[in-house]
């Protein structure tokens, strides 16, 4: 149906579990929550289709002038 394109890799840690991110091969970051997880791998996808970073909103001070 789809194809992979992040990972969540379960991993217990000291006892604990704990849920590695990652996307394109790219550490995202850990979670304690396998649904924390799976949402950061789903929005570096979602914003890897965008046209970048968000570089916050413009300045328009100027264009009262």
């Amino acid at each position: 149906m789809g194809r992979e394109y992040g990972r969540v890799t379960i991993v217990r840690f000291d006892g604990d579990i704990r849920y590695r991110a990652e996307f394109e091969g790219r550490l995202l970051g850990w979670s304690a929550t396998l649904r924390s997880a799976c949402e950061r791998v789903h929005t570096a996808f979602v914003r890897s289709h965008g046209p970048g970073e968000w570089q916050g909103y413009p300045d328009f001070s100027h264009a009262g002038r």
